[in-house]
């Protein structure tokens, strides 16, 4: 889990954590995971496969309001300044409601083993979602449909 984790340096600098008591979005669990209801935040959604290939959802508000040109690039620019990530492919990616997003494939070695990582980003004039999901490069290649179909049912509120 702490591949995922190394995005909170980012998500510390620059996002507040949205209002109010429920998720603003909609989390859907592929065939293969599991949530992880119990261990995670207000505005988070965490599930994991037994492999180690994790899913998570955060979400905050648009503020400093910022387009997804300023969002992709923000967080492109922390991948690389927190762990050396490498982007590999950037591809248009839409929600189960229709938000155009955009997907991020960053690569990156880990105690000498490749590790693939996958960032959904959906910006809207509220809230911005990242959706993450990373793993060893193989098992994380494996499970792409699966962490596909995670963000084609994934809604925003």
């Amino acid at each position: 889990m702490t591949r995922l984790r190394l995005i909170a340096p980012f998500a510390a600098l620059v996002l507040m954590t949205a209002a109010g008591c429920s998720k603003p979005f909609s989390a859907a669990t592929p065939p293969g995971f599991v949530d992880l209801e119990d261990r995670y935040e207000e505005n988070e959604y965490r599930a994991t496969t037994a492999d180690g290939v994790v899913l998570g959802i955060r979400s905050f508000e648009n503020d400093p309001k910022g387009d997804m040109d300023f969002w992709s690039r923000a967080v492109e620019n922390r991948m690389r300044q927190i762990g050396g990530y490498a982007l590999l492919e950037t591809k248009e990616v839409v929600s189960r409601d229709g938000m155009a997003g955009k997907q991020m494939r960053f690569g990156h070695d880990e105690e000498k083993k490749p590790h693939l990582y996958v960032l959904s980003l959906f910006v809207t004039e509220k809230y911005v979602y990242l959706l993450e999901a990373g793993g060893e490069k193989a098992e994380t290649e494996k499970l792409l449909p699966q962490i596909q179909w995670s963000v084609k049912n994934f809604a925003g509120k």
